[in-house]
């Protein structure tokens, strides 16, 4: 009985020292630095404006470069016909420039972001694996999404995005060929700057990149369950853009 219990005991403390390593911020990123901790709550920096990418990207003196296809869907769009109004997943784009928080939760192997807007979450995979083969054939509202460290900024790799979402609140849409660039650095205990790459063949005529701020929250993130109490459904109505 006693060496059962001290090849018990042995194996617990095996498997809590394995928990605690395993929960560290991160492995150590290209370089050998150690990553810094992205964890907490956070949201886009006021007067971004991102929502709308096309307005925001010309309020930079840039364009977002269409292809013929791609600017008659945007000048076509019918914004009544907004997957969040009917309560689909935002994506992964639309997840991050839209107005909600969302909370990161940093661990070696993975990153999690969790959000508030429709209470769904997007997994960052870090352990050195690929995209799935089949990921094609079965895309995702959040996509799928690699990442690495180099030095201080994350850098997440994302395919397979579903094409029923939208980039941004506006009715930029996109096609499944899409492909997210995103990095991630943190430039103080308080702010993170976000850079993205859009590369769609299908809908933009060159890869084009969009630049924001996060800013870390101090309050917590609160339930959105749309199925539960969503009121808009029933007064879309068809909605051009604007000219």
């Amino acid at each position: 009985m006693t060496t059962q219990r001290f090849l018990l005991g042995s194996v617990c403390a095996v498997a809590l020292a394995s928990l605690a390593g395993g929960s560290a911020v991160g492995a150590q990123s290209k370089g050998g630095a150690t990553p810094p901790d992205l964890t907490g709550l956070w949201d886009g920096a006021p007067g971004g404006n991102t929502r709308d990418l096309a307005k925001y990207m010309k309020s930079q003196g840039l364009t977002i470069p269409f292809t013929p296809l791609g600017a008659e869907r945007y000048k076509n769009v019918d914004l009544a016909k907004n997957p969040n109004a009917y309560c689909l997943p935002p994506g992964p784009s639309r997840a991050l420039t839209g107005p909600s928080p969302f909370m990161i939760v940093q661990h070696k192997d993975v990153v999690s972001f969790n959000f508030e807007n429709h209470g769904v979450y997007r997994v960052i995979y870090l352990d050195g694996r690929g995209h799935p083969a089949d990921i094609a054939d079965y895309p995702q509202f959040m996509g799928h999404s690699t990442g690495k460290w180099e030095g201080d900024t994350l850098v997440v790799d994302t395919v397979g995005i579903n094409d029923r979402t939208w980039l941004d609140s506006y009715g930029l849409e996109h096609s499944d060929k899409l492909h997210l660039t995103e990095r991630f650095q943190k430039t103080g205990p308080d702010t993170i700057k976000y850079t993205v790459t859009y590369d769609d063949p299908v809908f933009f005529t060159k890869p084009w990149t969009a630049t924001l701020n996060f800013v870390r929250q101090k309050d917590r993130l609160m339930e959105y369950v749309c199925n539960d109490n969503e009121k808009d459904r029933v007064n879309l109505v068809p909605t051009p853009r604007e000219p």
